[in-house]
């Protein structure tokens, strides 16, 4: 069995006019709610062997606060299929390839966002999930097949014991 951690990107900066919505940075408190939330994660026994984010500035960041949770860190990549607009479909195949070379009992984390992942997790799972900033569903990769195990809301991550 692969464990897959599912993690929606923290709190933002607000959209700026002239500014892409890819450079949107954590705000302050993003930063500090993230890093609890990873924290938490990680408090759990959720340790990623690989990390992957999408290219935006916020997801990006997101990961940086998972890896800096984590005893030794992991190596991490980013894949432009993970957009906001992100096709699960397609995503799915990639993830399945992905997955066939992860040895059995690792972790993998996948940062993204809204209203991708909620999308994502539906087409793996049948499950509806409504993630809020950094919330993270933790999937299961068993013989070929995605099975859903639990949504950890950010107040969830952040009262981790």
């Amino acid at each position: 069995m692969i464990t897959l951690l599912l993690i929606r990107h923290g709190i933002a900066e607000d959209f700026q006019r002239g500014q892409r919505d890819e450079d949107r940075a954590l705000t302050p408190e993003g930063w500090s709610r993230t890093r609890s939330g990873m924290q938490g994660l990680v408090a759990r026994g959720y340790l990623p062997d690989l990390g992957i984010c999408s290219p935006y500035r916020r997801a990006a960041e997101t990961l940086v606060c998972l890896k800096e949770s984590t005893p030794h860190g992991f190596p991490s990549e980013t894949c432009g299929l993970l957009l906001p607009e992100g096709k699960p479909l397609e995503v799915e195949f990639w993830l399945r390839g992905i997955l066939e070379e992860v040895p059995d009992g690792r972790t993998v984390a996948l940062v993204s966002h809204q209203p991708f992942l909620s999308s994502l997790v539906f087409q793996l799972t049948g499950h509806r999930v409504d993630f809020k900033k950094a919330s993270c569903s933790i999937l299961h990769w068993r013989q070929q097949a995605f099975e859903f195990a639990l949504h950890l809301t950010p107040s969830e991550l952040r009262n981790h014991p």
